[in-house]
């Protein structure tokens, strides 16, 4: 996990599975389309609702009840435009492992399956 730095004050933020999953909802578009396109940095609305799912996963995983809605993270890039660069490299960062874990399971042949029960 990493963090950043907004008004003094360490945010952790999150790139996993789950952040990557609501944002690509929430741009109608799909995992393989979040992973290998740098559409995500095309707009600034974009990064911001990058920016919302990463530091409310973050709060979520640090056991941290604060959340986030967009006017927040508008305001903290209008009080440091810096962090738009920022978020945007850790998300480019956070992806690039999950997608070569991801394109190495389903090149062997593995794929998710449900757990089997035990027959009695």
């Amino acid at each position: 996990m990493k963090e950043i730095i907004v008004n003094g004050k360490a945010l952790p933020i999150h790139f996993g599975m789950k952040a990557i999953d609501e944002f690509s909802k929430s741009q109608g578009i799909d995992f393989s389309e979040t992973a290998t396109s740098t559409a995500f940095a095309g707009s600034l609305e974009t990064i911001v609702s990058l920016a919302l799912v990463g530091l409310n996963e973050g709060a979520r995983r640090s056991g941290k009840e604060e959340r986030f809605c967009e006017n927040d993270i508008w305001d903290m890039f209008d009080e440091d435009p810096g962090l738009i660069l920022q978020i945007s490299e850790i998300f480019a960062n956070s992806i690039v492992p999950l997608t070569d874990k991801l394109g190495g399971m389903l090149k062997n042949g593995k794929r998710p399956t449900a757990e089997k029960k035990a027959t009695p």
